[in-house]
């Protein structure tokens, strides 16, 4: 891929990659989950310039403890949104742990509307639970929903509630998730994100995703869009930037 033009990635994980370099002519939304793995993100913000930094507590990890260092990250402007974060009850070892879950997303979506941040949210077969908070999710600047895992309607909802939402999509449309892609067609083309949460979110013949599968992704949402990879990049970076990069 030689073009100059920018390919966004909205969701990634740098600290868990062993060694990250990134695809050609990319910027990318990298999510930590502990302070090790900001580390990461801010070495290699400090090398590449092209990483958008998050911070949150995963719902799969729900430790209150990780609580103040986020708060740390939030005041002293080190974050560009809060997440991932979210519920995740798509086994029953998470499912079991659905009190944590509730109560450090509260904080962090607490912390987020008073700081008026962006949040990143990860939401696996709990869109009922989110439903329930969109009084205070109205009131964000942004609501990314990674890898969005709910129907056209559950996403018209939210966006008739107020929440200011953006709608995320990668594998599941390389895979044929027929709910993915009915999204990203009858979606506002201006809310629509791609991804690749790399090294996760893998094919069948993949160990772990490399960036530069975020140009399998571009190919795959053009296909679907029926526009052209030139015609679809610059309306995703001025969705990301809108997102994420506008409140600061």
């Amino acid at each position: 891929m030689k073009s100059q033009q920018l390919y966004i990635d909205a969701h990634v994980h740098i600290g868990d990659f062993s060694s990250w370099i990134p695809a050609e002519n990319t910027y990318v939304c990298s999510c930590a989950h502990s302070p090790h793995e900001f580390a990461a993100v801010e070495k290699a913000l400090n090398k590449y310039h092209n990483v958008v930094p998050a911070y949150g507590i995963h719902p799969q990890n729900p430790d209150k403890e990780l609580y103040p260092f986020l708060e740390e990250l939030v005041i002293q402007k080190r974050v560009k949104a809060i997440g991932e974060c979210g519920f995740d009850l798509f086994t029953p070892d998470f499912t079991s742990s659905l009190e944590q879950q509730k109560e450090v997303w509260t904080m962090q979506l607490e912390l987020a509307v008073k700081h008026s941040i962006p949040l990143v949210i990860h939401c696996r077969r709990a869109m009922n639970e989110l439903f329930g908070y969109t009084q205070l999710l109205k009131k964000l600047p942004a609501v990314i929903f990674h890898a969005f895992p709910g129907s056209t309607t559950e996403a018209q909802s939210l966006l008739k509630r107020g929440v200011q939402g953006y709608f995320s999509f990668g594998k599941e449309l390389i895979k044929g998730r027929k709910q993915s892609i009915g999204c990203l067609k009858e979606l506002p083309l201006e809310l629509i994100l791609l991804e690749t949460d790399a090294p996760y979110q893998t094919l069948k013949h993949q160990k772990e995703t490399p960036p530069e599968d975020i140009f399998l992704v571009y190919q795959k949402a053009a296909t679907v869009l029926e526009y052209s990879i030139k015609e679809l990049i610059p309306i995703v970076e001025n969705n990301f930037k809108r997102a994420l990069l506008e409140h600061f």
